[in-house]
């Protein structure tokens, strides 16, 4: 799912699913980013989901807003969700500030949040 200022994309990682957000993530690409959370979170395969950020360069209120959210629907389901950097300084500042980031739990990278949930990166 791309669109002129952003790009998700969900691979599998055997039971871990990555959903990679890049570029910029704001009210435009909302859209992409719940079907890709709710595409994640509703696969019968996966036990797990990693949210990369580490391509994301820009992010406000409505990605945090929407993190949260899948981190509490993640929450219900009884399947962890962990967010993985190294993260932008702007996003970085967004998630420290509110807290999020203590919520949330990132990981320094994509390989390191895979390895946790026992999976490995492409």
């Amino acid at each position: 799912m791309t669109s002129g200022r952003s790009d998700t994309r969900v691979e599998q990682h055997g039971s871990v699913t990555a959903v990679m957000l890049s570029g910029e993530a704001d009210l435009h690409n909302l859209a992409e980013v719940v079907e890709a959370f709710a595409q994640a979170l509703h696969d019968p395969h996966t036990k797990a989901t990693v949210i990369d950020l580490s391509a994301l360069t820009f992010a406000d209120s409505v990605l945090l807003n929407q993190l949260l959210r899948a981190q509490t629907d993640h929450r219900a389901e009884s399947r962890p969700l962990r967010i993985a950097g190294p993260l932008h300084p702007g996003v970085e500042r967004l998630l420290q500030i509110t807290g999020a980031d203590e919520i949330l739990g990132v990981a320094a990278d994509l390989a390191t949040a895979l390895r946790e949930f026992g999976a490995e990166s492409r």
